[in-house]
């Protein structure tokens, strides 16, 4: 079995390359360790030896912290990429912000596919439900990589069912589910509510059926797929406890 000098991590960074073969060429950093780093792009035109300028780029807004500019030399050359090592001891304060960060995600462990959950509240005060495998819940999807996530939980509202006038007033709760061994199963759910015009209500044909329901006696009856969705639906309808039962 191989082993490496040096450990490994498999997380993906944004980065600057500089060299006068190449020019300024923005690409995705994997396989970090101390001693150096591979930068993925296709045909590169550089040679072993090669000394280069490598700034790990923040491209999120959760903190802007500097972006450090390092001096690297190539030491392999592959079809989709090149293989760096760190010149120095300087260089390496770049392995460090990396570190730090490893540690913060704990990758490989914490973390989540985000899923949201629309808590529909139509112009007569009723919360929408849908069935789905003999279980009822609200509404959602999976949020890809990249979307706004208003825009994405307003569109899946107006296509699959053509409500109209959406306002997302708060979020009403987060939950998460472990991924029983296997990270890549883990999700962090979020509940939003949404007031919506249901004049226009049709069904969406991923789900099996739906109910409006107007006061919290009409979940009684109902099988929830978590109790969390059940507590969410009552915290909501309490006001109401006083109207009549529930509108199919």
């Amino acid at each position: 079995m191989e082993r490496r000098q040096h450990p490994r991590i498999q997380l993906p960074f944004l980065v600057e390359l500089q060299h006068p073969s190449i020019g300024k060429l923005r690409s995705i950093a994997r396989d970090i360790s101390e001693g150096g780093v591979f930068v993925h792009f296709e045909n590169p035109a550089i040679k072993p030896g090669a000394k280069v300028k490598l700034t790990m780029l923040n491209p999120t807004d959760v903190e802007n912290h500097p972006t450090p500019t390092v001096e690297m030399v190539v030491r392999r050359v592959e079809d989709n990429g090149i293989g760096l090592e760190f010149v120095n001891k300087t260089s390496r304060h770049l392995w460090r912000s990396v570190e730090r960060l490893r540690e913060e995600l704990q990758v490989g462990r914490d973390y989540f596919q985000v899923y949201q959950s629309a808590v529909v509240v139509n112009e007569a005060e009723q919360i929408l439900l849908v069935q789905q495998y003999g279980k009822w819940m609200f509404p959602g999807q999976y949020l890809i990589v990249g979307e706004d996530w208003q825009s994405a939980i307003k569109g899946f509202l107006v296509t699959n069912f053509s409500l109209k006038n959406l306002v997302a007033e708060k979020i009403l709760g987060i939950d998460s589910t472990g991924g029983n061994g296997l990270p890549e199963a883990a999700v962090l759910k979020v509940f939003h509510l949404i007031k919506a015009d249901s004049a226009s209500f049709t069904m969406a044909e991923r789900y099996k059926s739906y109910r409006w329901i107007t006061s919290i006696r009409g979940l009684e009856e109902i099988t929830f797929a978590s109790d969390a969705l059940r507590q969410i639906a009552a915290d909501i309808l309490k006001p109401k406890v006083s109207e009549d039962a529930d509108i199919a």
